[in-house]
């Protein structure tokens, strides 16, 4: 049976984060870092820990955290920033290298995390051997400004600017809170347009009816990257490979398509094993 460790990341600045590391049985030559999305947990509804099963069954290690402010983590929602997150999948790497011995490390990120794991093979790409996006949110500022009634023209509403001087944050989602860092540092971070810098291989997979980031984004995306990259659609799926409405992944089609998802996974990390 793999084993499963609780661990402890401490942050370059001092926070300490909740980890699950998982080994396979056997020595592993591959590990790869799992980023979850924005306003849940290391867990992912269960799907992260089902995904490390099966990778660690294929012989693949992995480490999944909780970002700052979520889950077991220390942190507050509010002065979440992406440079922090970036500065995390840093240690995070750093650490699983260490634990494991492993020669080559995966980046996964999926959804608010996929983004910002892209960014990071752009600008670290000799830190990474393999890059995997899962529905990823590529263009924050689209997402978070653009699509938003309390912004125009670049500028927050008055009535959201006074929401944000007294509570400090504005609640997103009804599980992730933005403060006044994130949203200023949306107009300068943009993934979508450093994906030709990425070297890594990277597999994209996204589902057809993703209403949460459409899939066209992911379409646009694949074309921009100069190396070797695959997407795999799975048709009629809501984000997170799920039926709609179904955030703990009860339904059947759900765990159905989140099992085709971990086998594709975890065949593409192990495929050319022979040149390990």
């Amino acid at each position: 049976m793999p084993a499963s460790d609780s661990v402890t990341l401490r942050t370059l600045d001092g926070l300490h984060l909740a980890g699950t590391l998982v080994r396979p049985d056997a020595p592993a030559s591959r590990a790869v870092v799992l980023v979850h999305g924005g306003g849940v947990t290391r867990e992912e509804g269960g799907f992260f820990t089902r995904l490390a099963a099966g990778m660690a069954e294929s012989g693949v290690a992995s480490l999944r955290f909780d970002m700052r402010g979520h889950g077991e983590s220390e942190g507050r929602q509010e002065e979440l920033t992406l440079a922090m997150i970036l500065n995390d999948i840093r240690v995070a790497i750093s650490y699983l290298r260490e634990a494991t011995s492993a020669r080559e490390i995966t980046l996964l990120g999926a959804s608010f995390g996929g983004g910002i794991c892209a960014y990071y093979a752009a600008k670290r790409s000799a830190d990474l051997s393999r890059l995997v996006l899962f529905n990823p949110q590529l263009d924050y500022k689209w997402r978070t400004i653009d699509t938003r009634a309390y912004w125009a023209d670049d500028s927050i509403s008055e009535e959201a600017a006074q929401q944000l001087t007294e509570q400090g944050f504005i609640q997103f989602t009804p599980t992730l809170r933005h403060g006044r860092p994130l949203f200023n540092e949306v107009f300068w971070f943009h993934p979508h347009e450093v994906l030709g810098e990425v070297r890594a291989p990277t597999l994209i997979v996204h589902g057809t009816e993703d209403t949460f980031v459409p899939i066209g984004l992911s379409r646009t995306a694949a074309q921009k990257f100069r190396t070797s990259c695959e997407i795999i659609e799975i048709e009629g799926a809501q984000h997170g490979f799920a039926v709609h409405d179904d955030p703990q992944y009860l339904n059947p089609q759900s765990q159905e398509w989140q099992k085709f998802v971990i086998r594709t996974v975890s065949e593409w990390l192990t495929a050319d094993s022979s040149q390990g």
